[in-house]
């Protein structure tokens, strides 16, 4: 089972947080038939948002967009608070030349607008969006922190793709500075994380959260929460029913008029719903 961790430092207010989300990863490859490249960048998007997701109180939710002009065209991953995630990839057969032996996640995503939104139970959702800086989404998602949420924070995700396709290695860190904490120390972990492997290097090698969670930052950590990884889609005919409801009687009507029967298909997880049209005549 996939696993985070969230901690404070025992020295400084610095908020740490750690996942390995591998077979998380994994199975959202499987579900949407992702090539490398596309694999690297989906992963990544949902390691993001799984650790957004940690911030959040109980009910609450977070959908993380990033919307680039390269190859991939759109990526999204929603995450709740419990750390159940979902994700949608507008193109997963994309597999470009790695760079310097790397899968070259910042071209294939592209110039564009990273968006997060999230539900916190209040009447409107918040919505922060910025430029992408690399593509690479964790600089992107420490970017995003700065300059929307005025939150000093370091990013630091990865996936590791096998030979054979599939996801041998996917998680994360992220590390919060909390007022007091002091200057020093900040620069101590900027030079830190200079010089950092990555992070799918330390999973490789079979540590866990906690252990990656005190080589990014150097210090002991005492561990707040625990949570349980894992995707989850919460798709049902009920639900499917639901959004076509939602699209109005006239386009329900033309798709009553297509057939006896027709095919929807989850975004999210692939999943196929067969919806006859006395069913489509019954929303009416």
């Amino acid at each position: 089972m996939d696993l985070l961790l969230k901690g404070m430092a025992k020295e400084e207010p610095l908020l740490v947080v750690a996942v390995v989300d591998t077979e998380t990863v994994e199975k959202a490859r499987a579900f949407h038939d992702t090539y490398p490249t596309a694999s690297a960048a989906f992963g990544r998007v949902i390691t993001g948002a799984i650790l957004i997701a940690s911030t959040l109180k109980e009910g609450q939710r977070v959908m993380v967009q990033v919307m680039g002009d390269g190859p991939i065209g759109e990526i999204v991953a929603e995450a709740d608070w419990l750390c159940r995630v979902r994700g949608y990839i507008k193109r997963p057969h994309i597999h470009l030349e790695l760079e310097d032996g790397k899968l070259d996640v910042g071209r294939a995503i592209g110039k564009g607008i990273l968006n997060v939104i999230k539900d916190l139970g209040l009447r409107e959702s918040y919505h922060g969006s910025v430029p992408l800086q690399t593509g690479e989404i964790g600089d992107d998602l420490a970017y995003y922190f700065f300059v929307s949420e005025q939150t000093p924070a370091a990013v630091s995700v990865g996936v590791y793709v096998d030979i054979d396709n599939s996801v041998k290695a996917s998680g994360g860190f992220m590390i919060h500075a909390l007022p007091g904490v002091k200057d020093e120390t900040i620069k101590y972990i900027e030079e830190r994380l200079k010089s950092i492997r990555p992070v799918t290097s330390m999973i490789l090698e079979g540590l866990g959260p906690k252990e990656i969670m005190e080589e990014a930052i150097g210090l002991p950590v005492e561990i707040l929460e625990k949570k349980d990884v894992y995707y989850y889609c919460p798709c049902n005919k009920e639900r499917v029913l639901d959004a076509i409801a939602a699209l109005g009687e006239r386009e329900i009507r033309d798709l009553a008029s297509k057939g006896e029967k027709i095919d929807v298909q989850c975004w999210f997880c692939n999943r196929k719903y067969l919806v006859s049209k006395r069913e489509l005549l019954s929303l009416l």
